[in-house]
């Protein structure tokens, strides 16, 4: 576990070391996009916890992945809950990976941030494109990080789907890297997250020549090991005691 204040990604990316990150916190072990979540992934010794932010239909954002996860827990936290308790010594030395489930609160993100000094230890990371352009507009020195792909349901998950899912994979595994290095090297994004199936050596090799590489959401331990044998930047799981530590 990393004990230096700020996001851990680019002095683990220097060094060759693979960040634990906690999804949802680390929804494995107890419930996710809450606040247990977050403390028991500080407990287990993760270097940085992954959450949610959902807009809640009310002008603010809660810890939610989807509007029938909000549905389901209407008491979510919310984003100045989380951030608040992000901001408490015990859990200051943990990076925040925010992953913006929608576009159009990019100010409210920044700004929630910004009230508690926490952007020097943020990534926000984000499916939507038009987020990634507008937060780099307010805020050039926040970290951003692009997903991919941009799905809301795994094909792979389901028999009925995998075989086109599979297909896609291979696809992207081609297509993808050129868009992902030029972004990387205009400074458009500071990081890649990737699901696991997109990281292959030649997609690891390739992006991590050129900026930080995060694979999710990885919840097989021999599927984390050779991730992290690939050098990828971190690894994020519902259960973190499943990565390594790198």
């Amino acid at each position: 576990m990393s004990g230096a204040a700020g996001w851990p990604g680019a002095a683990a990316r220097a060094s060759g070391r693979t960040l634990r990150i906690g999804h949802k916190g680390c929804a494995a072990v107890v419930p996710g996009n809450t606040l247990e979540a977050l403390e028991r992934a500080a407990e287990l010794g993760v270097d940085a916890v992954e959450f949610d932010a959902l807009p809640d239909g009310h002008g603010g954002l809660r810890l939610a992945h989807d509007p029938d996860d909000l549905a389901a827990r209407p008491d979510a936290p919310t984003l100045a809950q989380a951030l608040d308790r992000l901001a408490q010594p015990d859990l200051a030395h943990l990076g925040i990976d925010l992953d913006s489930k929608w576009h159009g609160d990019e100010e409210q993100i920044v700004a929630a941030l910004r009230e508690r000094d926490l952007l020097d230890r943020t990534l926000v990371s984000t499916m939507e494109v038009v987020t990634l352009v507008r937060l780099r507009e307010i805020e050039p020195a926040l970290r951003l990080g692009w997903s991919v792909p941009r799905v809301r349901r795994n094909p792979l998950s389901h028999p009925a789907t995998r075989p086109i899912g599979v297909a896609a994979v291979l696809a992207a595994r081609r297509i993808l890297p050129r868009r992902l290095i030029a972004a990387l090297r205009e400074g458009r994004v500071d990081a890649v997250m990737a699901h696991e199936s997109l990281v292959s050596p030649a997609f690891a090799r390739a992006v991590t020549a050129h900026g930080e590489l995060y694979a999710w959401t990885v919840d097989d331990a021999a599927r984390a090991a050779r991730l992290v044998a690939l050098g990828v930047t971190g690894v994020i799981s519902n259960d973190p005691r499943l990565v390594p530590a790198g």
